[in-house]
């Protein structure tokens, strides 16, 4: 990995996270488009699946039967099968890519520094804070108007967590993750306005 980049382990580390995210950027966007439509669809629901729980809180298995039966008439599936195929598809390849970092990591011994970072194999309290701070600006960027707050930092406080517990290098592929995601939560913005009619 690192010899594309002339043995600089820090800019492999960001340029192949970016490379990841950017390529499969078009299918996450698709994704997240599908999954709030869906959530859309079935908010509508919400009064109606109420009714069946009330009427059939004695009978588990009755409501379950008539809850799927209130999906069934409006058509629309309880779980979105493609959103589950389209994130399956991208696990490997993100396991792929923390593999490759972990293992040029240990490969180098941590003798790589990138800026300030003495030691890329090492916890840094600043490139968690940049972490901190693109994977929040992430959430922010695509979060819906009916989100509640806690979900957007959430996102942002557990990859600081992680990017001061694991390494430096591994807070890179984060930052560059939450780069990309800022990006994705703008295309997602946008095409909900276009298709919303509202003026973009």
């Amino acid at each position: 990995m690192t010899q594309f980049y002339g043995g600089h382990l820090a800019s492999a580390i960001v340029a192949f996270s970016l490379l990841a995210r950017l390529v499969l950027l078009s299918l996450t966007v698709r994704m997240t488009l599908r999954a709030r439509d869906h959530a859309r669809r079935v908010k509508v629901l919400k009064p109606e699946l109420a009714r069946v729980r009330e009427r059939w809180k004695e009978n588990p298995e009755r409501r379950m039967r008539e809850t799927l039966a209130v999906y069934e008439r409006r058509g629309i599936r309880p779980v979105d099968t493609g959103i589950l195929k389209g994130s399956l598809l991208q696990t490997p390849i993100f396991i792929g890519l923390y593999n490759a970092v972990r293992g040029a990591l240990s490969a180098q011994s941590g003798q790589q520094s990138f800026l300030w970072v003495s030691n890329l194999a090492r916890p840094d309290i600043g490139i968690a804070m940049i972490v901190f701070g693109l994977v929040g600006l992430s959430s922010l960027s695509g979060a819906s108007q009916s989100q509640p707050g806690w979900t957007l930092a959430l996102p942002a406080v557990i990859s600081a967590v992680m990017s001061m517990t694991l390494s430096a290098g591994f807070g890179l592929y984060l930052a560059a993750n939450g780069a990309v995601g800022t990006l994705q939560g703008l295309m997602v913005r946008r095409a909900e306005a276009r298709s919303l009619g509202h003026a973009v």
